[in-house]
């Protein structure tokens, strides 16, 4: 794949969004134009263009006012297509055949000839002159605006390979206006052919664009958020009102509130429930009277339902979201630089979508959804246009959303895109290929460009505790969405985590780092390999770890931002080198007094002479002895004992005890605490699992936690209550080895708040 200048390919998208402004100005919005394409074999499943594929191509001309003559669209079947016989036609806005004509030259308004389209347009126009085009003319918006759209149909050659570019780009259109020749030259406008990899079943890598909060467009207590510096001048901003019915077409907003106004006069609430059209009052509360009044989708607990409308009134906080308002033309909704990205790594762009208005339909005769004689968009489907949209990468079209129907709910759209052996950044852009008026107002949220990254887990899950100088089994299972994670190192800490070094040859002699070859799992719908290597443990350090890095390179295998580390915990104690003692930890918690931890805990039958290492950690992964306490009980006996970090805590901190005795050596559990409130989060997870589902859960206060598995199809497989106390948990779903290798989501309730993950049960 070629890394194309990523300056010269931003400057262009802008030259040509500027170009397209004058061309506005100039006109005085008395009309407007635009070319796009459809990729109908994706229409409703949305993809990547390939070979084989049908596309419509589209040129969208707008008459707002006056009247234009001699209008004429010309066009050249792209390169690397066929013709479909019989496609010529005029569309409406919804993409509904209007006008259709023969392939035949001389008997109606269009004609294909030796790879030439010419469709004549307007009232009056013949096989051989174009015909007259005003406001008032068919296809007809309300009666004041003409949106038609000339079209026809192509094959994408089953010869075409992936990475071959087609050029849908080019045509005019040809009109007078007051007797002087004028005409429209699309420009090129580049297609990808790109296999199709579907969506990453775990895509849970960090989100690279960096610019409108990670893609969330934050939040805020204001209704109304300001406006996007990502989305491109062709479209204006605007704040939510009913009275000024806005944002309105070529318009957009930034809100965590969709309603009409800010104060209930004004049309502001926080319910969904009002009717369409909502007459209940004026100014109404829904924008138009019709648009869904929402909050945004960022951690909603439903991804499909989204948050309620934020209310802001009452002194709330919620996530905003981005709505747009499609212009007539075809053109960029949004535009983003992504940089520091990984050379030979596939990226997930993907896009939450939701279809805001269930009844915004206008048909040609200029009827709106609520009047007489209307005809719908489909059966039973009066919401007008559908939004279409493109996403781009570096100027080329990859991934096609097909229509996007209203359903009352977000819909997740994206692709996976492969970045080039040296390519570290991108220019992406959010692309509308349907021309708006009557319908096509949707909103945007969650924007990610994720790493696809691997699962790597441990196996089988073996006991720590060995006794010095036995041969260890380190086993590793690397399962990843795709075959390029072929790189890794088994590396070793004997310092608790704080250093890694390459573990070295094995007790067979062999290497501790190399590359291996993927073998598809058709059940799991993934690739996978098992490292396996031996090691002797020593009879000087008495706790050992290991850990895997893969990544796709061997130059990505020594960065952290592009390889990946074991697990989702991202490190896995493999051995402890101890026997194992009779000494029993019954508790060991702490509290927070004065800015300073206080640890308590007590023990069972302790060895007489034994000693307690106090370990601090602000990662729960690289833990530091910050003080000893000498045990003071004879052998077999109980005993309290208590420890005070002399330093100020600080965000999260873990503490943990280990009992040393010897040469042996036997651990706590971890607890945390923290200067800040403790949020209710999943922590560790275990993904993918095998026979139990293991993870830490941070709760702020003593309760109890509801967790629920269900499969894909939301039926529910176990459910198991358990109680968590203030701080961090250890949670253990066990006898889940009989489930099948699939997806499934895993669903924590603590109180009012619910928490959800995707988890993959391995076989």
């Amino acid at each position: 794949m070629k890394t194309q200048n990523l300056l010269t390919t931003k400057k262009c998208i802008q030259i040509l969004a500027i170009g397209m402004l004058l061309f506005i100005s100039e006109t005085s919005f008395s009309q407007d134009y635009g070319k796009s394409f459809v990729d109908l074999s994706r229409n409703i499943s949305a993809g990547t263009i390939q070979p084989g594929d049908t596309l419509q191509i589209r040129a969208t001309f707008v008459v707002k006012s006056g009247t234009y003559t001699n209008c004429t669209y010309t066009d050249a079947v792209p390169a690397g297509t066929t013709y479909l016989p019989g496609t010529l036609s005029i569309l409406t806005n919804e993409g509904k055949v209007y006008n259709s004509f023969t392939d035949a030259s001389g008997d109606d308004a269009g004609t294909y000839s030796a790879g030439n389209i010419t469709i004549n347009l307007g009232s009056g126009a013949t096989s051989s002159a174009g015909g007259t085009i005003s406001n008032t003319s068919k296809p007809s918006f309300y009666g004041s605006t003409c949106i038609l759209v000339g079209s026809f149909s192509v094959v994408v050659n089953a010869s075409n390979s992936f990475g071959t570019l087609i050029n849908i780009g080019g045509g005019a259109i040809n009109y007078k206006s007051s007797g002087t020749a004028m005409a429209i030259n699309f420009p090129a406008d580049n297609i990808l052919l790109y296999q199709s990899y579907g969506m990453c079943s775990n895509s849970i890598g960090g989100n690279a664009i960096t610019t409108e909060y990670g893609g969330t467009f934050g939040s805020g207590n204001a209704k109304d958020r300001g406006p996007s510096n990502d989305v491109p001048a062709s479209y204006t901003y605007a704040l939510f009102s009913s009275t000024a019915g806005s944002p309105g077409d070529y318009y957009y907003g930034v809100s965590n509130n969709t309603s009409g106004g800010t104060t209930a006069a004004l049309g502001y609430s926080i319910v969904n429930t009002w009717a369409k059209p909502d007459n209940s009052q004026s100014p109404s509360h829904r924008i138009f009277g019709y648009w869904d009044i929402i909050g945004d989708h960022t951690g909603a607990s439903n991804p499909l339902l989204g948050n309620p409308a934020t209310d802001v009134n009452s002194g709330a906080t919620g996530g905003y979201m981005l709505v747009i308002n499609a212009s007539y033309r075809t053109d960029t909704a949004f535009l983003d630089t992504v940089t520091n990205l990984c050379p030979n790594t596939y990226y997930q762009y993907s896009v939450w979508i939701r279809n805001m208005c269930s009844k915004c339909g206008c048909d040609s005769n200029g009827v709106g959804a609520s009047g007489a004689g209307y005809i719908p968009t489909g059966v039973g489907d009066s919401s007008g246009v559908h939004p279409n949209i493109t996403f781009n990468v570096n100027g080329t079209d990859y991934f096609t959303t097909g229509d996007i129907p209203y359903s009352g709910q977000w819909v997740q759209k994206g692709f996976v895109y492969l970045t080039g052996p040296t390519q570290t950044s991108m220019v992406i852009s959010v692309h509308n290929n349907a021309p708006g008026g009557g319908g096509n107002d949707w909103a945007m949220d969650d924007i990610a460009v994720s790493t696809c990254l691997p699962s790597i887990a441990l196996v089988p899950n073996k006991p720590d505790t060995l006794c010095m100088g036995s041969d260890d089994t380190v086993r590793y299972q690397m399962t990843s969405y795709f075959n390029n994670y072929t790189q890794w190192e088994i590396q070793q800490s004997l310092d608790s985590g704080v250093t890694w070094t390459l573990a070295g040859n094995d007790t067979t002699g062999t290497a501790s780092s190399g590359n291996a070859t993927p073998v598809y799992n058709a059940s799991l719908g993934a690739y996978q390999y098992t490292i396996t290597r031996y090691y002797r443990l020593d009879h000087v350090h008495t706790n050992v770890q290991y850990r895997i890095i893969v990544a796709s390179s061997a130059s990505n295998l020594g960065s952290s931002g592009c390889s990946e580390t074991s697990s989702s915990i991202m490190e896995i104690v493999a051995v402890n080198c101890s026997a194992i003692l009779p000494v029993n930890f019954i508790q060991f918690s702490g509290l927070l007094q004065n800015g300073q931890s206080h640890l308590s805990w007590t023990t069972a039958n302790e060895t007489e002479g034994s000693n307690y290492l106090v370990e601090k950690s602000t990662d729960q992964n690289h833990f530091e002895t910050i003080g000893t306490v000498a045990g003071d009980a004879i052998d077999g006996m109980n005993a309290n004992y208590a420890f005070t970090d002399p330093t100020p805590v600080s965000g999260e901190t873990y503490y943990r005890i280990t009992m040393v005795s010897g040469r042996f050596s036997v651990m706590s559990n971890t607890i945390l605490i923290s200067s800040n409130a403790i949020v209710f989060n999943i922590q560790s997870l275990v993904n993918p699992f095998n026979s139990q589902l293991n993870f830490t859960l941070t709760v702020p206060g003593n309760d109890q936690a509801v967790m629920t598995l269900y499969d894909m199809f939301g039926r529910q497989i176990v459910q198991q209550k358990q109680s968590v106390m203030h701080g961090i948990n250890s949670v253990h779903i066990y006898n889940l080895s009989h489930l099948p290798a699939a997806m499934y989501m895993l669903k924590v309730q603590y109180q009012d708040q619910v928490l959800a993950r995707q988890v993959l049960k391995s076989e």
